[in-house]
């Protein structure tokens, strides 16, 4: 529906002494929050926030059947219509500028972190891949895929609306080849020197791990000349490939998908390193400890696993899987070895993480140094006021002799 200006926008009012979250900064109103309403918006209809003292708090889009009913797009009266999402995606795309020298896989618009609530754009070399995840931006698709098209000229578009959130916000799953051709797919990104090839369509995720980027660069700082390295939930190979350009005498991915490994296998080709990497299929959370049973010894391992935790009813056998798999990693790690590790899950907490560790310490045995700790790279940017825009914790240990 056209709005000739904001004041005709419905209103929801919060009730009292439920604005204080929200003045501090955070964009997400829960239905709790909300007085009752006689006649409630449609999902994704565009609504004015006001307090209990009828104050404008902001505008956002409204879901009567979610928890989070309202998603702040503004705090500042304002019109929600073409030349408003235009300005937050052309800022979006200019934030990630100075990104194109290193790389053509670039996440250019991150949802909330970019005022977008909802909306993810991946760009991979000329293409781009858009994901919708509320209810309000779906409304808004026409528009913004004619604002992509217009600030980007992708050779394609793909729409991967194949996510579980979707279902939370009503809305079906699919995935779609929008624009371009079936043949200019799969596509290859380059990164940090190194190349991938990926298929966007079938890919986990959009396709690629993008927010682990830096990561991979800094995993391949810590190996040194012929190490023997294992990539355990290896997906296309990242840490891997970079474990071996750093000099690695021997690399191990492992993964349970068939097709992971075919596109890792494959990535191992283009980069020439099929002497040092080889592929596995197994079941790391069985591989592992067998592993170790087994006396095998690494000098450096990485452990990206899929979200263990999807919800906070998994968070703890999510942390029971990561202490099964640090203590297992922990037993293989000769004195002085490395371990990468990462959750994706922003369910799952850096502190609880890292006491995830500790216990793989004392079950194992082994002591270790804490050498980095990160996260999302900068096309992945976090408001500090709103945790919930960020999900990927990793960290850098060096296993050393009890003293």
């Amino acid at each position: 529906m056209n709005q000739e200006n904001q004041s005709s926008y419905p209103i929801v009012t919060l009730a009292s002494g439920k604005d204080k979250r929200i003045r501090h900064g955070h964009l997400w109103i829960f239905s709790n929050e909300l007085l009752p309403l006689q006649n409630r918006p449609e999902p994704g209809e565009i609504v004015r926030v006001c307090n209990a003292q009828n104050k404008y708090i902001g505008t956002g889009f409204y879901h009567p059947n979610s928890l989070i009913a309202v998603r702040l797009l503004t705090r500042k009266p304002a019109v929600i219509d073409h030349t408003f999402f235009e300005q937050r995606i052309k800022q979006a795309i200019g934030y990630r500028a100075n990104l194109r020298a290193e790389t053509n896989a670039i996440r250019l618009v991150y949802a909330e972190s970019d005022g977008l609530p909802g909306l993810i754009v991946d760009q991979y070399s000329e293409g781009i891949v858009m994901q919708i995840l509320s209810a309000g931006m779906e409304k808004q698709r026409n528009i913004v895929i004619e604002i992509l098209a217009k600030l980007l000229d992708p050779g394609f578009i793909i729409l991967r609306n194949d996510h579980l959130m979707r279902e939370r916000e009503g809305l079906s799953q699919d995935k779609e080849l929008f624009a371009g051709k079936k043949n200019d797919i799969p596509v290859t990104i380059t990164e940090n020197s190194v190349s991938y090839q990926i298929d966007p369509l079938e890919g986990h995720k959009t396709g690629f791990y993008i927010d682990q980027r830096d990561n991979r660069i800094l995993f391949r700082r810590f190996i040194n000349e012929g190490d023997r390295v294992l990539d355990a939930f290896c997906h296309f190979g990242g840490f891997a490939i970079h474990a071996a350009l750093a000099g690695a005498g021997e690399v191990l991915a492992v993964d349970d998908s068939e097709t992971v490994l075919e596109a890792t296998r494959r990535n191992i080709q283009m980069n020439k390193l099929e002497d040092i990497i080889s592929t596995r299929k197994a079941d790391l959370m069985k591989l592992l400890p067998r592993m170790a049973e087994e006396k095998k010894t690494y000098n450096a391992i990485n452990l990206d696993p899929p979200n263990f935790a999807s919800n906070r009813k998994s968070v703890g056998p999510a942390l029971r899987g990561y202490r099964k798999i640090h203590r297992a990693a922990l037993e293989m790690l000769k004195p002085g070895g490395i371990l990468a590790t990462s959750s994706c899950s922003h369910h799952i907490t850096e502190d609880a993480f890292l006491e995830s560790m500790q216990r793989a310490c004392h079950d194992s045995g082994r002591r270790v140094q804490l050498l980095y700790r990160g996260g999302h790279p900068q096309d992945h940017p976090i408001l500090p006021e709103m945790p919930e825009t960020g999900y990927l914790k990793f960290f850098i240990f060096r296993v050393i002799e009890v003293t």
